[in-house]
Protein backbone atom coordinates (compact mmCIF):
# COMPACT_ATOMS: atom_id res chain seq x y z
CA UNK A 1 0.00 0.00 0.00
CA UNK A 2 0.98 3.62 -0.53
CA UNK A 3 1.33 5.63 2.71
CA UNK A 4 1.86 9.38 3.12
CA UNK A 5 3.85 10.63 6.11
CA UNK A 6 3.64 14.36 6.78
CA UNK A 7 6.51 14.69 9.24
CA UNK A 8 6.11 17.82 11.40
CA UNK A 9 8.73 19.08 12.03
CA UNK A 10 10.29 17.97 8.70
CA UNK A 11 12.41 14.81 8.81
CA UNK A 12 14.85 13.47 6.23
CA UNK A 13 14.00 10.76 3.70
CA UNK A 14 15.78 8.01 5.65
CA UNK A 15 13.73 8.74 8.78
CA UNK A 16 10.45 8.84 6.87
CA UNK A 17 11.31 5.55 5.15
CA UNK A 18 12.04 3.96 8.54
CA UNK A 19 8.63 5.12 9.80
CA UNK A 20 6.96 3.54 6.76
CA UNK A 21 8.80 0.23 7.27
CA UNK A 22 8.15 0.24 11.02
CA UNK A 23 4.43 0.60 10.36
CA UNK A 24 4.55 -2.51 8.16
CA UNK A 25 6.48 -4.42 10.83
CA UNK A 26 3.90 -3.37 13.42
CA UNK A 27 0.99 -4.58 11.26
CA UNK A 28 2.75 -7.95 10.82
CA UNK A 29 3.41 -8.19 14.58
CA UNK A 30 -0.32 -7.76 15.21
CA UNK A 31 -0.83 -10.88 13.07
CA UNK A 32 1.77 -12.85 15.05
CA UNK A 33 4.79 -12.44 12.76
CA UNK A 34 8.25 -11.11 13.62
CA UNK A 35 10.06 -9.13 10.93
CA UNK A 36 13.41 -7.51 10.25
CA UNK A 37 14.41 -5.14 7.48
CA UNK A 38 17.60 -3.70 6.01
CA UNK A 39 17.62 -0.63 3.78
CA UNK A 40 19.97 -0.39 0.80
CA UNK A 41 22.38 2.50 0.49
CA UNK A 42 20.88 5.96 -0.06
CA UNK A 43 23.24 8.63 -1.34
CA UNK A 44 23.39 11.39 1.34
CA UNK A 45 22.97 14.02 -1.40
CA UNK A 46 19.72 12.36 -2.53
CA UNK A 47 18.58 11.91 1.07
CA UNK A 48 18.62 15.68 1.50
CA UNK A 49 16.43 16.45 -1.56
CA UNK A 50 13.65 18.91 -0.89
CA UNK A 51 9.94 18.24 -1.28
CA UNK A 52 7.18 20.68 -0.30
CA UNK A 53 4.60 17.86 0.11
CA UNK A 54 4.61 14.70 2.22
CA UNK A 55 6.57 11.85 0.64
CA UNK A 56 4.71 8.78 -0.57
CA UNK A 57 6.13 5.27 -0.04
CA UNK A 58 5.02 2.16 -1.89
CA UNK A 59 6.28 -1.46 -2.02
CA UNK A 60 6.70 -2.92 -5.51
CA UNK A 61 5.12 -6.12 -4.15
CA UNK A 62 3.83 -7.29 -0.73
CA UNK A 63 6.67 -8.24 1.66
CA UNK A 64 4.70 -11.40 2.52
CA UNK A 65 5.45 -12.71 -0.97
CA UNK A 66 9.17 -11.92 -1.25
CA UNK A 67 11.95 -10.59 0.95
CA UNK A 68 14.00 -8.69 -1.66
CA UNK A 69 11.87 -5.66 -2.48
CA UNK A 70 11.94 -2.16 -3.86
CA UNK A 71 10.23 0.82 -2.25
CA UNK A 72 9.25 3.71 -4.49
CA UNK A 73 9.66 7.09 -2.81
CA UNK A 74 7.61 9.72 -4.57
CA UNK A 75 7.52 13.50 -4.20
CA UNK A 76 4.44 15.01 -5.84
CA UNK A 77 5.38 18.62 -5.03
CA UNK A 78 6.09 21.62 -7.23
CA UNK A 79 9.28 19.94 -8.43
CA UNK A 80 8.21 16.25 -8.50
CA UNK A 81 10.70 13.42 -8.34
CA UNK A 82 10.79 9.72 -7.52
CA UNK A 83 13.41 7.37 -6.16
CA UNK A 84 13.64 3.59 -5.82
CA UNK A 85 15.34 2.03 -2.79
CA UNK A 86 16.16 -1.66 -2.34
CA UNK A 87 14.91 -3.26 0.87
CA UNK A 88 15.54 -6.67 2.41
CA UNK A 89 12.40 -7.37 4.46
CA UNK A 90 12.47 -10.72 6.28
CA UNK A 91 9.38 -12.18 7.93
CA UNK A 92 9.50 -15.00 10.49
CA UNK A 93 6.50 -17.20 11.27
CA UNK A 94 5.46 -20.68 12.36
CA UNK A 95 5.86 -23.41 9.76
CA UNK A 96 5.05 -27.10 10.06
CA UNK A 97 8.02 -29.45 9.78
CA UNK A 98 8.50 -33.20 10.01
CA UNK A 99 9.42 -34.25 13.56
CA UNK A 100 10.85 -37.48 12.14
CA UNK A 101 11.27 -39.20 8.79
CA UNK A 102 8.02 -39.71 6.86
CA UNK A 103 7.87 -42.42 4.20
CA UNK A 104 6.26 -42.01 0.82
CA UNK A 105 2.65 -43.20 0.94
CA UNK A 106 2.31 -42.77 4.72
CA UNK A 107 -0.87 -41.27 6.14
CA UNK A 108 0.68 -38.40 8.12
CA UNK A 109 -0.28 -38.12 11.79
CA UNK A 110 -0.06 -35.10 14.08
CA UNK A 111 2.63 -36.95 16.08
CA UNK A 112 4.91 -36.82 13.02
CA UNK A 113 4.73 -33.03 12.84
CA UNK A 114 5.85 -30.00 14.82
CA UNK A 115 6.09 -26.25 14.27
CA UNK A 116 9.12 -23.97 14.36
CA UNK A 117 9.97 -20.39 13.46
CA UNK A 118 11.33 -19.95 9.95
CA UNK A 119 11.64 -17.24 7.33
CA UNK A 120 8.37 -17.51 5.43
CA UNK A 121 8.82 -15.05 2.56
CA UNK A 122 11.86 -16.44 0.72
CA UNK A 123 10.38 -19.63 -0.76
CA UNK A 124 8.11 -19.83 -3.78
CA UNK A 125 6.62 -23.03 -2.38
CA UNK A 126 3.45 -23.10 -0.26
CA UNK A 127 4.07 -24.10 3.37
CA UNK A 128 1.71 -24.50 6.33
CA UNK A 129 1.45 -22.91 9.78
CA UNK A 130 -1.12 -25.28 11.34
CA UNK A 131 -0.57 -29.00 11.94
CA UNK A 132 -4.30 -29.60 11.48
CA UNK A 133 -3.96 -28.67 7.79
CA UNK A 134 -1.56 -31.58 7.21
CA UNK A 135 -2.57 -34.34 9.62
CA UNK A 136 -4.41 -37.03 7.67
CA UNK A 137 -2.80 -36.15 4.35
CA UNK A 138 -0.77 -38.70 2.37
CA UNK A 139 2.97 -38.19 1.75
CA UNK A 140 3.61 -38.04 -2.01
CA UNK A 141 7.35 -38.50 -1.41
CA UNK A 142 9.74 -39.34 1.41
CA UNK A 143 10.14 -36.38 3.77
CA UNK A 144 13.28 -36.08 5.87
CA UNK A 145 13.37 -35.14 9.53
CA UNK A 146 13.16 -31.36 9.98
CA UNK A 147 11.99 -30.62 6.43
CA UNK A 148 9.34 -27.93 5.97
CA UNK A 149 6.14 -29.56 4.74
CA UNK A 150 5.21 -28.06 1.38
CA UNK A 151 2.07 -28.37 -0.70
CA UNK A 152 3.82 -30.51 -3.31
CA UNK A 153 4.82 -33.02 -0.60
CA UNK A 154 1.28 -34.11 0.24
CA UNK A 155 -2.07 -35.06 -1.25
CA UNK A 156 -5.53 -35.67 0.20
CA UNK A 157 -6.39 -39.27 1.11
CA UNK A 158 -8.47 -41.29 -1.33
CA UNK A 159 -11.99 -41.43 0.12
CA UNK A 160 -13.19 -43.72 -2.66
CA UNK A 161 -11.20 -46.49 -4.35
CA UNK A 162 -11.85 -48.21 -7.64
CA UNK A 163 -14.25 -51.13 -7.14
CA UNK A 164 -15.72 -49.71 -3.91
CA UNK A 165 -19.46 -49.86 -3.35
CA UNK A 166 -20.62 -46.25 -3.02
CA UNK A 167 -23.82 -44.35 -2.41
CA UNK A 168 -24.75 -42.04 -5.28
CA UNK A 169 -26.77 -38.99 -4.23
CA UNK A 170 -28.47 -37.39 -7.23
CA UNK A 171 -30.00 -33.98 -6.58
CA UNK A 172 -31.61 -31.00 -8.23
CA UNK A 173 -33.51 -28.03 -6.83
CA UNK A 174 -36.58 -30.15 -6.09
CA UNK A 175 -35.55 -33.72 -5.20
CA UNK A 176 -32.73 -35.87 -3.86
CA UNK A 177 -32.41 -39.55 -4.79
CA UNK A 178 -30.04 -42.14 -3.35
CA UNK A 179 -28.88 -45.23 -5.21
CA UNK A 180 -26.09 -47.77 -5.02
CA UNK A 181 -23.14 -47.69 -7.38
CA UNK A 182 -19.63 -48.94 -8.02
CA UNK A 183 -16.63 -46.61 -8.25
CA UNK A 184 -14.70 -47.03 -11.50
CA UNK A 185 -11.72 -44.97 -10.29
CA UNK A 186 -10.09 -43.65 -7.13
CA UNK A 187 -11.14 -40.25 -5.81
CA UNK A 188 -10.23 -37.71 -3.14
CA UNK A 189 -12.56 -35.16 -1.58
CA UNK A 190 -14.04 -32.92 -4.30
CA UNK A 191 -12.61 -34.90 -7.22
CA UNK A 192 -14.86 -35.93 -10.09
CA UNK A 193 -14.91 -39.67 -10.77
CA UNK A 194 -16.83 -42.15 -12.92
CA UNK A 195 -19.38 -44.40 -11.17
CA UNK A 196 -21.60 -47.18 -12.46
CA UNK A 197 -25.22 -47.13 -11.31
CA UNK A 198 -25.73 -50.71 -10.13
CA UNK A 199 -29.43 -50.68 -11.04
CA UNK A 200 -29.44 -49.01 -14.46
CA UNK A 201 -25.85 -50.03 -15.35
CA UNK A 202 -25.32 -46.49 -16.64
CA UNK A 203 -21.96 -44.83 -16.11
CA UNK A 204 -22.18 -41.33 -14.65
CA UNK A 205 -19.75 -38.76 -13.27
CA UNK A 206 -19.95 -37.33 -9.78
CA UNK A 207 -17.89 -35.61 -7.12
CA UNK A 208 -16.61 -37.33 -4.00
CA UNK A 209 -18.37 -35.83 -0.96
CA UNK A 210 -17.10 -38.14 1.79
CA UNK A 211 -15.98 -41.72 2.31
CA UNK A 212 -18.17 -43.89 0.06
CA UNK A 213 -20.45 -41.00 -0.96
CA UNK A 214 -20.59 -39.39 -4.42
CA UNK A 215 -22.83 -36.48 -5.48
CA UNK A 216 -24.22 -35.96 -8.99
CA UNK A 217 -26.46 -33.24 -10.37
CA UNK A 218 -29.65 -34.27 -12.13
Amino acid sequence: PCISISGEPPVDMQSQLSIFLDKKSQSLAEKGFRSEYKVGNIDPRINAKNCNTPLDFEFNRPPESQNNLTVKINCAGKKPWKLYVSINFTIFGDVVVASGSIRRGDAITAAQLETKKEVINISRYVSYSDIKDIAGMIAKRSIRHGAIIQANHIRPPKLVKRGDNVVIVATNSAISVRMNGTALMDGSLGEQISIKNNQSKRIVKGRVASTGLVNINL
